[in-house]
């Protein structure tokens, strides 16, 4: 075990410890007691994304349930209205964008779980070099010509593991 891994959970308890301390004193201060649950709330999400103690989608959803749960029970917990009224709390999922980027994202790492993916970016690798000047732009083509047929964000969120696995492969950030 490295040193970094063994002193993983020690920082994730101290940032923890540093996170619930600013909730608290923003408690304090705020004029209502909406905008401190809210507050909470925000930086709660921040520390589960920033240390990743669960995946970030496990993260997302979770805090969409919480807001959703905080809102439910507002009036027990002493909040004049809900955070979030119940109807608009899922209504991000009836936008067609929101969903085709989920498909295109699934159908990513499908073909990525197929090694289509990988010889991809093997191929754009062999044909623009290692270099970030001449990667960048193969990329950006490929990516545009596939954006000719589908949804930009959709193709990019498709390219997503083709560009992790040439970053991996030649260290570019």
């Amino acid at each position: 075990m490295s040193n970094k891994s063994a002193s993983s959970p020690a920082r994730t308890v101290v940032a923890a410890v540093v996170f619930a301390l600013a909730a608290a004193a923003v408690a304090v201060v705020v004029p209502s007691r909406e905008i401190a649950v809210v507050f909470a709330i925000l930086l709660l999400t921040v520390f589960l994304f920033a240390f990743e103690v669960v995946g970030v989608d496990v993260a997302a959803v979770s805090v969409m349930v919480l807001l959703g749960l905080v809102s439910a029970f507002s009036g027990p917990l002493g909040l004049a209205q809900p955070l979030v009224p119940s109807s608009e709390l899922f209504r991000g999922f009836s936008s067609n964008a929101v969903i085709s980027i989920i498909a295109v994202m699934i159908i990513g790492a499908g073909l990525d779980k197929t090694g289509l993916m990988g010889r991809l970016a093997g191929t754009i690798l062999k044909v623009a070099g290692r270099t970030e000047a001449r990667v960048i732009p193969a990329i950006s083509g490929t990516v545009g010509f596939i954006s000719s047929f589908m949804q930009n964000v959709g193709a990019a969120a498709l390219f997503l593991p083709v560009v992790s696995r040439i970053s991996a492969r030649t260290g570019l950030p």
